[in-house]
This record gives structure tokens, C-alpha cells and sequence, in this order.
């Protein structure tokens, strides 16, 4: 359940573009870790897992935005 959150959260986030709005949801995901472990148990795996699927999903989708971008200049060209 966490991988599904930090995914759909990254595929979100990456059509913004914006480098703020990234780094911003990455600490806020942080931060409701440490909101998690001081309300209950929490292993450090969880926080690894969910930073992870976060920017594999958040690059994913920023490589996939790139080669739409780059199939749309080709096809304006001809």
C-alpha cells in the first residue's frame, strides 16, 4: 500500500515540472513518516520503500513526458 501511494503520488507530481513541487512532496512524505513513527510503530523500511517508488515512478514519468515531447517536435518538422 505504501509503494501504491508514493507511486500515484509521483505519477501526480511529474507533470508539473516543477523542482520545488518535487522536493516539497519528497520531504512531506518524510514528514508524515515522523508523524507515524511518533504515533506509532514504524519500521525505516517503510520510509526507504515509500522514497523510492516515489522517484522511480516520478522519473518514469518525467522520461515519458520527455519522449512525447520529442515525438511531438518530429512530427511538427515534417
Amino acid at each position: 500500500m505504501i509503494a501504491l501511494t508514493a507511486t500515484a503520488i509521483g505519477i501526480a507530481t511529474a507533470p508539473m515540472r516543477n523542482i520545488f513541487s518535487m522536493v516539497l512532496v519528497g520531504l512531506l512524505i518524510c514528514g508524515s513518516y515522523i508523524c507515524a513513527a511518533l504515533f506509532g510503530p514504524t519500521s525505516i523500511i517503510d520510509l526507504a520503500v515509500a522514497i523510492v517508488f516515489y522517484n522511480i515512478s516520478l522519473l518514469a514519468c518525467l522520461a515519458g513526458l520527455h519522449l512525447i515531447g520529442r515525438a511531438r517536435k518530429k512530427t511538427r518538422l515534417v
